[in-house]
């Protein structure tokens, strides 16, 4: 049986995806270029990075948040304490609001999650008015996009299994601009978005990255020499000893369209 990517934790998820969201959401968010005092809903928040981000930057009059986590909700909704912003446990395929209800509607690195990535488009363009936006970003997962990459690399080369986002397929750029095509989005842009993120030593990097939930419970399951082969040909293929700083590159594909 094929394991399942779950995220329960909301701090170790800030440790861990939470620095590298806020790098991509702020580039992200300048390119989207949003209006203020405006409606927002933030599909897939997690634990609220990106929801803050939004909030923070772009003062919205109501920004409704959704995800299928209790334990992310619960820690999203400690984060932001404010009348114009809610967090609940909600579905990317169903979602409960009327339709034309916001102007602008998002999912950040949540589509490749979604199980039928046109099914999450088209609530999104059904909850928004039209004249609004939908938008989206997701790491390049076959691209060599995803900040675990460095491990994820040695996995594939000793053949050990790894799960994927279910739908990874739709990471493609040029999957992406279809799938907003396809949708009937207007006046539709695609951009590519690169981070960089420097961690103190390879033992940093190595204990944050494994504590991802599609890397760190295959890493923690291995036989100890196994692990330890796994670990040794990461910090051989990044060409780091054990002082040195390591600075990892990711990039994600972005997405946004007129409703």
């Amino acid at each position: 049986m094929e394991q399942e990517i779950k995220f329960q934790d909301g701090e170790s998820y800030e440790q861990w995806m939470g620095v590298w969201s806020q790098l991509v959401g702020d580039q992200f968010l300048d390119w989207l270029s949003p209006e203020t005092a405006k409606t927002w809903i933030d599909i897939g928040c997690g634990n609220g990075t990106f929801t803050e981000q939004i909030y923070n930057q772009h003062d919205p009059s109501e920004i409704q948040a959704i995800d299928p986590s209790p334990e992310q909700i619960d820690f999203a909704s400690r984060r932001i304490v404010s009348k114009r912003a809610s967090f609940q446990v909600g579905d990317a395929m169903d979602l409960e609001f009327e339709a034309d209800r916001f102007d602008y509607a998002t999912m950040a690195l949540v589509l490749f999650f979604v199980p039928t990535p046109e099914v999450g488009v088209s609530e999104m363009i059904r909850v928004v008015k039209p004249g609004g936006v939908i938008s989206a970003y997701v790491w390049d997962v076959f691209g060599g996009g995803l900040p675990m990459e460095a491990i994820s690399a040695q996995l594939r080369n000793l053949d050990i299994p790894h799960p994927l986002a279910p739908s990874a397929e739709v990471s493609g750029i040029h999957t992406l601009e279809s799938t907003w095509l396809e949708a009937g989005l207007k006046e539709v842009e695609v951009k590519q978005i690169s981070v960089n993120r420097t961690f103190e030593n390879f033992e940093q990097f190595w204990d944050i990255t494994t504590s991802s939930p599609s890397i760190g419970p295959v890493v923690s399951k291995l036989p100890a020499d196994v692990g330890h082969q796994v670990k040794t040909m990461t910090q051989d293929a990044l060409g780091v000893d054990d002082s040195q700083t390591v600075t990892i590159h990711a990039f994600a594909n972005a997405v946004k369209g007129i409703v």
